[in-house]
């Protein structure tokens, strides 16, 4: 901040922004900051959080999305007689050994 901005800090602020009734501004001021970078940093960060939001409900879907194609793929395999969660060589022995018994 420049020393004209300085000495004209408090001033500037209440004469453009008028009488101010938040503190974090009045803090800012305190602190040699112009309400106007204040300002800038509250839309930022305003911005930051909007696009943080946005991509926690992207993963969101994305994982809703994921969780019921797994659901539809378990429950059509429970259909067809396939247990999904059997190891991978159980089924087909199971198969063969129940075919050799009724002969």
């Amino acid at each position: 901040m420049t020393a004209h901005a300085e000495t004209h800090a408090v001033e500037t602020a209440h004469t453009s922004y008028g009488e101010m009734e938040d503190p974090r501004i009045q803090a800012a001021v305190a602190l040699k900051f112009e309400p106007s970078e204040v300002h800038d940093f509250e839309m930022a960060d305003r911005a930051a959080g909007q696009m943080m939001g946005k991509l926690l409900a992207f993963l969101f879907c994305v994982l809703l999305f994921l969780m019921t194609g797994v659901n539809i793929w378990m429950i059509n395999n429970k259909a067809k007689g396939i247990d999904p969660q059997a190891p991978v060589g159980i089924q087909a022995d199971a198969g063969h050994h129940a075919e050799a018994a009724h002969h």
